[in-house]
């Protein structure tokens, strides 16, 4: 037998609809996976710049506050010191118990018992005599200060008469006054002649 051969016919392909596969990749494209990465780390710097830019601020204000707590103690200081010496330096017979008390409510400590003790010890001769006493500043600086202590420093000019001498003296004090704050009040804890 023979055989026919048989003609090979050509497969035909028969087309199908050709729908395009989506190609996947092996990495994720960058710009997907970037964005909210890039988008995280911007956030993250701006908070972060953001906080140091209120922490400036904050500390800014903060050594504001203090430098003008300091600056307000030493002004009072200074004017305090200079009232202090006044108040040493002034008095008359007339109303010497006003003007040494003003001195003793104003003092402190081992100050305040040691006035006591001149004062009465002088405040009969001051009567007697008829003294009185008159103190103009001359000039006053801060030798040293914080928020609780200070040493002032004070010359003064004190105007005297008493019935020994008519005519007015006039003696130049420098003196050094210490101060201590109590109860938000500076107070006199000790004076030394310079």
């Amino acid at each position: 037998m023979t055989e026919t051969p048989q003609s090979e016919t050509p497969q035909s392909e028969t087309p199908q609809s050709e729908t395009p596969e989506p190609e996947i990749s092996e990495s994720p494209t960058p710009t997907v996976v970037e964005k909210p990465t890039r988008l995280r780390k911007q956030t993250l710097l701006i908070v972060a710049g953001a906080l140091v830019v209120v922490a400036a601020l904050g500390w800014g204000a903060f050594a504001t506050w203090q430098r003008s707590i300091d600056e307000d103690a030493r002004t009072s200081a200074l004017d305090s010191g200079r009232q202090f010496a006044t108040d040493l330096a002034t008095y008359n017979f007339q109303n010497l118990d006003q003007n040494l008390s003003v001195v003793r409510d104003n003092s402190v400590g081992e100050f305040a018992g040691q006035y006591a003790q001149v004062a009465a010890n002088l405040q009969n001769m001051i009567v007697q005599y008829q003294a009185t006493s008159s103190a103009q500043i001359i000039s006053a600086g801060l030798a040293s200060s914080d928020r609780d202590n200070a040493e002032v420093l004070v010359f003064l000019d004190q105007t005297i008469t008493n019935t020994n001498s008519p005519d007015p003296r006039i003696d130049r004090n420098r003196m050094q006054l210490s101060l201590v704050r109590e109860d938000g009040e500076w107070k006199l804890s000790n004076v030394q002649l310079l």
